[in-house]
């Protein structure tokens, strides 16, 4: 969405009739179709740009000018000549134009449209079914101009996987708009809609009808659904929005969005809630319940989206693609001292809890790579990697925090866009804090990092095509195939963590066959390490990536040497009846240094200089089991594939 991109393309405005939000957001939804008309399109759009570039401050408080306008009998805000009004509408749009606190001519244009859609004649009175029927349609405009916007977002943020072949020319024109609505300042707009709606300092808000407290609470009700309404479309826009690779959130706006997160979603209900719920009596018994279930669907979804817009605004895709760019990549927002002072600040008091868990990983593991990402640069010591890595793992943040996220009903409901998201902050954060190789990770480990990857990838096709096509290099996709191979090594001696992975990441007939051609290569023979003896010691041997038996085994073989010369000789006094120390053989890449038979291979032997991987018992399946159980009597066997 870069300006210029599409040439030929420019969106002109001018108009100052207020738009109808329902037929603009129904032509942005047929963008896709062949009647759509691409000049029915730029005409629409150009029209209504600047009203969309306001956001809900589109519409105005009254006024004192348009007030007089309509009072002359002469408004120009409706149609595309200047209509004469009678006394009695214009008494009727002043009246409804403070029981709305809305801009007296935006009222005309709103009354006659929702006259027009009941095909209802022209009031003589404001009564109190007026004032009902024209806020809702009120509500229902400022809710479609969001939608309008979202749209908008949404088809920007396709551009970059478009073929030139594919741009039609109504979608072209629709992407200059956004072009236009981003230049002409649509990120402060909404980002400041946002935060107000969180924050319950909404703009002005319906008069109460009238005297009876039942309408009054009614009117109350209504207008708290609907900032709730409107609060999340202003979310999905902000997501997208920042999703966008032409627009980058600068680290004071990262914090003025996340005191306002906090304040509104992440840290207590949102600011509408209490009003919906106060005046839930009004529908009786069902509707207090009711009020109560809306109140907690939202404020799921709030808290939920407000944590993967914090944690998209921080890009680290962008810091990953930094540390393997030869020249450090191109200047990122938030890898400078100033800027990690402003973050560190505004998530200082933030809990190690699961609700802000996903941030504060995202955070420290920004912080983590942010030294080798931005050559020269030392945090600040607010802004310490280390602390901030033990808060971002305590409590109940950590990795158990991001498969909470991703198990809440909104995230499992939404599109790629989210996880890919989502997706990024688990591959930086396994590669920041160096969770691999899987031989290390403790019983339940594992199964946490198989259930994350589980609820990113399965059922989206274009993750998992995306893991595949860039696994074999060393950025994104790189800590998550060392997941996959390690799991491998395990295989299959413990083959349920590499099916797991395996079948997580087989969605769609592209990734499912290189799952398939992935698995046709794995080790295929498991079988316990040799005993004790001092006749079978050294049969298997830890190498290193030279192929060549490690430093550190010779030394500690060399120990055992003199611990079973110790042993034997107990033994021959008849001093004790303790078992054999056995030979060291640390979990890792292995040779055979003899043929190894087993009872396991009838019939048959691994042969001598047969590579293959020790692996602890301890992390199975059966071993997580049975340590819960209390049976720990093998967990010091190994395994070796081949």
């Amino acid at each position: 969405l870069e300006a210029g991109s599409e040439p030929g393309v420019a969106m002109t405005s001018g108009s100052k009739v207020l738009p109808s939000y329902r037929e603009v957001f129904s032509v942005l939804e047929g963008l896709g179709s062949l009647a759509t008309s691409p000049e029915e399109v730029e005409k629409l759009l150009g029209d209504c740009s600047d009203f969309l570039k306001g956001c809900l401050d589109s519409f105005k408080p009254p006024s004192s000018a348009s007030k007089a306008a309509v009072e002359s009998g002469t408004v120009s805000g409706y149609g595309d000549k200047p209509l004469n009004l009678n006394e009695s509408i214009r008494k009727v749009t002043v009246e409804a134009s403070t029981r709305l606190a809305l801009d007296e001519v935006q009222t005309y244009a709103l009354l006659r449209r929702c006259l027009d859609e009941d095909k209802s004649p022209l009031p003589t009175a404001c009564d109190d079914d007026l004032v009902v029927r024209l806020t809702r349609y009120y509500f229902a405009e400022r809710l479609q101009l969001m939608k309008c916007i979202q749209a908008l977002l949404e088809r920007g943020t396709d551009a970059e996987h478009d073929d030139d072949d594919e741009v039609t020319p109504a979608l072209a024109h629709a992407r200059a708009c956004l072009r236009d609505l981003l230049a002409g300042g649509l990120e402060e707009k909404l980002t400041g809609a946002l935060c107000s709606h969180l924050r319950g300092s909404t703009p002005t808000r319906p008069a109460e009808y009238s005297k009876d407290r039942r309408r009054n609470a009614q009117l109350a009700k209504t207008w708290a659904t609907q900032a709730l309404e409107e609060t999340q479309v202003m979310l999905d826009c902000a997501f997208y929005m920042y999703y966008s690779p032409a627009v980058r959130c600068s680290a004071s706006g990262f914090a003025r969005l996340a005191i306002a997160f906090e304040e509104g979603a992440l840290g207590r209900a949102p600011a509408s809630a209490a009003e919906l719920v106060n005046n839930a009596w009004v529908d009786g018994e069902r509707g207090e319940e009711y009020a109560r279930e809306t109140v907690n669907r939202f404020s799921d979804s709030f808290r939920a989206m407000c944590s993967v817009i914090l944690i998209e605004t921080m890009d680290l895709e962008d810091v990953v693609q930094s540390l393997n760019a030869a020249d450090g990549g191109d200047t990122h927002a938030m890898l400078n001292v100033d800027a990690m002072k402003d973050v560190a600040k505004a998530l200082g008091k933030w809990p190690s809890d699961a609700t802000h868990g996903p941030v504060l990983l995202a955070w420290a593991t920004l912080l983590s790579l942010a030294p080798s990402a931005a050559s020269g640069l030392t945090p600040p010591p607010e802004a310490d990697p280390a602390e901030m890595s033990a808060r971002a793992a305590g409590g109940d943040a950590g990795f158990d925090s991001l498969l909470s996220l991703l198990r809440t009903d909104y995230i499992k409901g939404i599109g790629h866009a989210c996880k890919s998201v989502l997706k990024n902050l688990f591959t930086a954060s396994l590669a920041a804090f160096d969770v691999l190789p899987v031989q290390r990770l403790k019983p339940g480990e594992l199964d946490t990092l198989l259930d994350i990857l589980d609820e990113l990838v399965e059922g989206q096709p274009i993750l998992c095509e995306q893991f595949w096509g860039g696994s074999h290099g060393d950025g994104q996709e790189a800590p998550l195939m060392n997941l996959l191979v390690g799991c491998r090594e395990r295989h299959p001696a413990d083959g349920v963590p590499l099916l797991r992975a395996l079948s997580a990441l087989a969605s769609g007939s592209a990734a499912a066959a290189c799952a398939l051609s992935f698995l046709s290569r794995s080790p295929t023979v498991a079988t316990p390490t040799p005993g004790p003896g001092a006749d079978v010691a050294g049969s298997i041997v830890p190498i290193g990536r030279d192929g060549e038996p490690t430093r550190e085994w010779n030394l500690a073989m060399e120990r055992w040497e003199g611990e079973y010369a110790d042993y034997e000789q107990r033994r021959d006094m008849g001093w004790g009846g303790d078992a054999p120390p056995a030979p060291p053989l640390p979990a890792g890449p292995v040779r055979s240094t003899v043929a190894l038979a087993s009872a396991y291979l009838p019939g048959a032997a691994i042969p001598a200089g047969a590579r293959g991987v020790a692996i602890d018992r301890m992390g199975s399946a059966r071993d997580a089991a049975d340590e819960e159980e209390g049976d720990g009597a093998n967990e010091d066997d190994d395994e070796e594939d081949d």
